[in-house]
C-alpha cells in the first residue's frame, strides 16, 4: 500500500491567514488528485487542526524567514500535539514561504509588480526582521539577490536593512543614491513592525530623501496576484 502523504500549511498567527489560504489553494490545485490541505496557526494550534498522523506530513511554514520559531518551536509543538493522540508521524519541513520555493513564479510575479512601482533612479530598500546576537537568516539577502536579477537595469540601487539588527535603516538610508526611496517590508502582513517600526518621512528628510512604503511582501504578492500580474 502506498504511503499516505498529508499537507499542512502553518502561519504564525491569523495575520497570515489570507496568504496561508492562497498557498493551500495553490498546493491543492497542483496535486494530482486535488488532495486536502490542512491549515493551522502556530500561536493557537491544537491537535484537532492537524492532518492524520498515519503517514508523512509535509509542513509548509507561511513565514518569511527560517528563524527559531520555524526551526525549533514549530517542530516541537507538532511533535507534542501528535503525541497527545498517540501518534508519531514523519514530518517533512518545506522552505519558508519567504524563500520563494513554495509558490510558482514567486520572484517573477513580485519582480513584475515592483517594476510598475519603481521609476528609473528610484532606490529600493528591503527591510527585514533581524535577530540580535544570532546569525541573520538567509532569506532576505537571497530575495534581494533575485530582485537584482529581475529589476536591473531599471533599478540599480537596492539595499537591505533590518529591524533590531545591523545594518539598520538608519545606517543604510544615507547610503542610498536615489532621492526617492521605495521601502518594501520583508514581512507577511500588517503586524507590529509595519505599524510602529517603518522608517519615517522625517528620518528620510534628514538625508534629503522622500519615502514611499509599500505593503508588506505577503500582502504585496497577493495584491499582484489579484491584479493578474504575470512574470
Amino acid at each position: 500500500m502506498p504511503r499516505k502523504i498529508y499537507t499542512l500549511c502553518v502561519s504564525y498567527d491569523e495575520a497570515g491567514a489570507e496568504l496561508r489560504q492562497h498557498l493551500a489553494d495553490d498546493l491543492r490545485a497542483r496535486s494530482l488528485d486535488h488532495a486536502s490541505v490542512w491549515q493551522a496557526s502556530f500561536r493557537d494550534m491544537e491537535a484537532a487542526d492537524l492532518p492524520p498522523g498515519d503517514g508523512l506530513v509535509r509542513v509548509y511554514p507561511v513565514f518569511m524567514q527560517s528563524g527559531w520559531t520555524v526551526t525549533e518551536a514549530l517542530p516541537e509543538k507538532l511533535r507534542v500535539l501528535y503525541a497527545e493522540r498517540g501518534l508519531l508521524p514523519e514530518l517533512e519541513f518545506k522552505p519558508v514561504w519567504g524563500a520563494g520555493e513554495s509558490m510558482e513564479n514567486f520572484h517573477g510575479v513580485i519582480g513584475a509588480a515592483l517594476a510598475k512601482e519603481l521609476e528609473p533612479g528610484t532606490s529600493l530598500l528591503l527591510v527585514a526582521h533581524g535577530v540580535v546576537g544570532k546569525e541573520l537568516p538567509p532569506e532576505p539577502s537571497e530575495f534581494l539577490r533575485m530582485l537584482r536579477t529581475w529589476l536591473q537595469p531599471q533599478v540599480k540601487d537596492m539595499a537591505l536593512a533590518y529591524f533590531g539588527a545591523s545594518p539598520s535603516v538608519e545606517e543604510v538610508l544615507p547610503q542610498l543614491k536615489g532621492d526617492r526611496i521605495v521601502v518594501l517590508p520583508f514581512l507577511i502582513g500588517e503586524g507590529k513592525h509595519v505599524r510602529e517600526d517603518m522608517p519615517s518621512p522625517e528620518l528620510a528628510a534628514k538625508f534629503g530623501k522622500e519615502l514611499e512604503i509599500l505593503p508588506p511582501l505577503g500582502a504585496f504578492y497577493l495584491q499582484a496576484e489579484r491584479n493578474g500580474i504575470e512574470p
